[in-house]
Parts: C-alpha cells; structure tokens; sequence
C-alpha cells in the first residue's frame, strides 16, 4: 500500500504528538514492548497479519473475538467491576435526562400510557437532553475504551486502566461533537437516522484514536474516516460482531451485559490496533 509522502499518517504515530499509550511506566523508564510492532511495509489492503506473525493475512474479526474472549477471561474481575460502574452511570444518566424513560419505568404495567409515550412526538427539550446523553454517552464509553487500549498494551486490563483517564480534552471536544450532531440530525426528516448510522460508521475507531493517540478531536475524525475508508469491510463486520453482542447482552439483561459489552469494545480495540500496523500482546 503506497503512502503520500510530505508528513506521518494520521493513523501513524507522530513525532511531534506525546509517547503513545504506555509507552512510558512511572519514573520516565520505558518497558520492553509487551510485542513487537509490524513493520509498515507489512501492512496491505486486507489489513496486516492474521495470527502467524507480521505481515500475514487479512485481519480476521474470528482471531479478533477469540483474543477478546481470551483477555477478558484473565481479567474478568476487573472488567466486570468496571463495566458495572459505568452501567449504573449510564443509566441513571438516562433516567435523569430522558423523561419519557422514567415515565416507561414508572408506568410499565400501563399499557395505555406505554402507547401515549410512543406515539408522541419529541419536543425541542426531548431533543436537547437526547444529544446531552449522546455526548455523556461518548465520555462514559471512553473508560471502557481505556481498558481495552490497555489490553492491547499488556494482554489483560487492571481495574485502574479503565479510571487512569488520558487526553480528558479530546474526549469532551468529541462527546460534545456526537451530542451536536446527534441534535442536528434529529430535525433531518427521514434521512436523519440513516445519516447518524453513516456517520458513526466513519466515526467508530476515533475514540481509539483520541486515547491512544492523544489525538485532538478533530485530528482523531480525520484518522477515523481514513482507516475506516481503507478498511470498510472488516469495520463493518466488527461492528456487526459488537452490536450483536451487545444485542444479547440486553436481551440477558444486565448479567449478560457485563460479558457481552466489554467482550464487544475489546473486539474493536484489537481490530484498530491491528489496522494502525501494531500486534496486540498475547492475553497473559
């Protein structure tokens, strides 16, 4: 795969931009690589190497969720715990900012008020506390992602990986995006769900790209719709991975959540560490 000359691909560490996620430990000393990166002349449309060692085949979304599986099964307290607190924020963050939720709650023996609620239409304060949860929605599921960037780093996440918040700015910068375009969008008729879709597609990997990266919001969108666009097939199929799993972890309830959820963000951070031409760590 030929790259433009003139400057580092978004995708790509820049010199100028701060050491990478653990690059560093405490004190300034620098560990051994928990694995060795691929060379960039390893890479190729397909996406790099699939289990044999640098430059392989295609990137498998399979290898994929068996790593997933495999790590979160070495660091399952930690995961569970962590994605029990963000849970319990998420949903009382729903309930504080979606009244027609907490009507649903409150009324869920109500057939008829059930029916009034669905078939209201949503006010301009509806719409405006929908994109205030989009954005809280982005900052809740950046902890989740600093535990899966560290998975990637080391094999297994500590429960500290998930609270040890890096570039706090980038992350507010792109909730506040996803809150505004999710505001905008709600006043597009019809086409409106189905450009938020395309858009979050193009979207999925730019919260790696902020915590990893230390990328701005911007820069990190950027390097978002690059690789995405480079490697559209399997994003897809990953994303389809992560929404099933996510649909099973709802239809088990919350027990199945605390599986299903970081079972899926951690599929998708192999998946991006792989098409950025790095090699996860073997789960230990």
């Amino acid at each position: 795969m030929t790259e433009p000359s003139g400057g580092p691909r978004d995708d790509q560490p820049d010199p100028r931009q701060p050491p990478a996620y653990g690059q560093y430990a405490p004190g300034g000393q620098q560990p051994p690589p928990a694995s060795p990166p691929v060379p960039p002349d390893a890479l190729r449309p397909g996406g790099g190497w699939s289990g044999g060692g640098p430059g392989g085949g295609p990137v498998s979304v399979g290898q994929a969720f068996s790593w997933a599986w495999a790590s979160f099964a070495r660091s399952a307290g930690a995961w569970v715990g962590a994605t029990l607190v963000v849970l319990a924020i998420a949903i009382a963050a729903a309930v504080l900012l979606t009244p027609d939720f907490r009507v649903v709650m409150e009324n869920y023996d109500d057939p008829d008020v059930l029916t009034d609620v669905l078939t209201a239409g949503a006010s301009i304060l509806d719409v405006l506390l929908a994109a205030v949860l989009a954005a809280v929605d982005i900052v809740l599921g950046s902890l989740l992602a600093h535990g899966a960037i560290a998975a990637t780093h080391k094999g297994r996440a500590a429960f500290g990986d998930f609270f040890a918040v890096r570039n706090l700015g980038g992350i507010l910068v792109l909730g506040l995006i996803n809150g505004l375009l999710t505001f905008v969008l709600a006043f597009v008729p019809l086409l409106g769900g189905v450009i938020r879709l395309v858009v979050g597609f193009f979207l999925a990997a730019s919260l790696f790209f902020v915590i990893d990266r230390g990328q701005d919001a911007m820069t990190a969108i950027r390097s978002s719709v690059r690789l995405v666009s480079r490697h559209a097939g399997v994003v897809l199929l990953t994303l389809v991975v992560a929404i099933a799993l996510s649909f099973v972890g709802i239809l088990l309830l919350v027990v199945g959540a605390l599986v299903t959820v970081p079972l899926a963000i951690l599929t998708g951070a192999f998946v991006y560490r792989r098409l950025v031409g790095e090699q996860p760590a073997a789960p230990a």
